[in-house]
Parts: C-alpha cells; structure tokens; sequence
C-alpha cells in the first residue's frame, strides 16, 4: 500500500505543477490584456480629443477593435482573414451607431449613455459569438458591465463638477473641452470592463468546429 501511495503521490506532482504553470501563464495572458485595454482606452480619449473634427471620433472603434484581435490571439483563437475584415467592418459601424445615438441624446446623454454602452456592448459580444467563437455569456451581465463603464463616468463628471466645475479631462490635462466632447473618458472605463470580460470569456469558449 505505501508504494501504491508513493506512486500515486509521485503521478500527482506534475499535474499539480502543470496547474500551477496554467495559472502563471492565465494571469500575465490576463495582466497583458488589460494594459492592453487599458492604453487603448486612454488613447482613445486623448486622440478624440486632440483630433477633433478631423477623424478623431474613428479612432475608439478602431483601437478596442484592435486590442480585441490582439487578445483573440492571446487566447489562441483560430482566425481567418474573411471573418476578421468582416468582425471589424460591424464593429465598427456598431461603434458609431452607439456613440451617434448617445450624442443625439443632447443633454439627456449622462442617462441614455448609460443605456447605449450597455446595448453597444451586448453588440460587441454578439459579434465576437458569429464571427469569431462560440461564446457562453450572459446578456443581462454582459449589459450590465457595459452600462457601468457610463454610470463610473457620470458619477466621475459629478464628482469633478462639484469640486472643480470642469470636467476630469479637462482639469487633468488643463485644456478647455467643447460640448461636442463630453463623457471622453467613458472609453478608458468600457474598453477595460468590457474587454476584461471579454478575454474571460473567451478563455471558456471553444472554436468553431
């Protein structure tokens, strides 16, 4: 008995290390993502702002967009070029459409933001589901973690326009902001949120067969 026990004991040392060399590898794939997410956040932001007018409003889409693929390949998705041209093609056009709508939303855009990032992240998912791998996610959750990435940034404004009647961009970086870039700073806060529960959703899914 004690040599089945040696062994049994013996075969289990290197599952145990191969699990713990797993959880290294999940949480710098993890840690890398959300600089990742992070950077494209925070130079969103600045771009929109400092290419006002001048195609500045693209640039969001285009860096989440592209920090997503980034992160399919972190998670070592199978891709094609045909899915992705068409991945990025919707996300776009969605990225838009969302922002259009919250801008038309005039003065009622701190409440209607709050539900456009939630549907503009649903949107996001949904096209991650079709063209690029089954996802297992949760739609209310999913919206949820959206919504919040607006509601941190309404409750940041409010923080700021009471303490220093500017807006936390503004005051951070000593500029003056138009009305035409108000909730700038929305993009730092979905781009991680969303894209954070992104990448962990597609660590639990399977590739297309």
């Amino acid at each position: 008995m004690e040599v089945l026990n040696n062994d049994e004991t013996l075969s289990q040392e290197p599952t145990n290390t191969d699990a713990l060399s797993n959880n290294k590898w999940f949480f710098l794939r993890l840690l890398i993502s959300i600089l990742l997410l992070t950077f494209s956040g925070i130079f969103s932001t600045y771009i929109y702002y400092h290419l006002e007018g001048k195609g500045g409003v693209y640039f969001p889409g285009l860096l989440y967009t592209s920090t997503t693929i980034l992160i399919f390949l972190l998670t070592k998705k199978n891709l094609t070029l045909k899915k992705l041209s068409i991945y990025y093609s919707l996300m776009m056009v969605t990225y838009l459409l969302v922002w259009l709508l919250t801008m038309l939303s005039s003065w009622f855009a701190f409440l209607a933001g709050i539900l456009t990032a939630g549907i503009g992240a649903i949107a996001s998912f949904a096209l991650v589901d079709r063209f690029i791998i089954n996802l297992n996610y949760k739609k209310v959750e999913v919206f949820a973690i959206g919504s919040l990435a607006f509601l941190l940034t309404d409750i940041l404004y409010w923080t700021f326009n009471i303490l220093a009647d500017k807006t936390p961009f503004a005051y951070l970086l000593k500029v003056d902001v138009s009305a035409n870039l108000l909730f700038l700073e929305v993009f730092i806060f979905w781009h991680i949120l969303v894209g954070t529960r992104l990448f962990l959703t597609l660590e639990k899914a399977h590739d297309h067969g």
